[in-house]
């Protein structure tokens, strides 16, 4: 029996490509080598930095599998972005989260307060 043939703009691309379980590569571990790529091409990076960035990828791969099934990824998450900072310092330069503008500190506070469940409106009682 043949292969189908992929339908019109659903071709597999190196980007698409099946590895792992069956799964492509995922928007976390796309954007994070794409973000490390750049990193590289402004400087080399070397001894324990290598080390980082193949954890990365590893924990970008992880936080992808986590959102396919539908896994909180919050911690996970944290842990990439101190990873990234690691690669890539921020700039003395830039503001510090004391600098943000207070819309976009609630909203970092927001994503690094743990879960809460709702609960039902007072009228609703069972």
């Amino acid at each position: 029996m043949a292969a189908q043939p992929a339908l019109q703009g659903l071709e597999n691309t190196p980007e698409t490509e099946v590895f792992l379980g069956g799964f492509g590569a995922g928007a976390t571990e796309t954007e994070t080598r794409a973000a490390i790529a750049e990193i590289e091409q402004r400087k080399p990076l070397t001894g324990a930095l290598r080390t980082i960035k193949q954890l990365a990828i590893s924990l970008a791969i992880s936080i992808d599998k986590g959102n396919r099934k539908g896994r909180a990824i919050a911690n996970e998450a944290a842990q990439l972005f101190a990873m990234m900072q690691q690669l890539d310092p921020l700039d003395p330069d830039d503001p510090t989260p004391d600098q943000y503008p207070p819309e976009l500190r609630e909203l970092l506070d927001a994503f690094a307060s743990p879960p809460r469940l709702d609960t039902a409106p007072s009228g609703d009682a069972a």
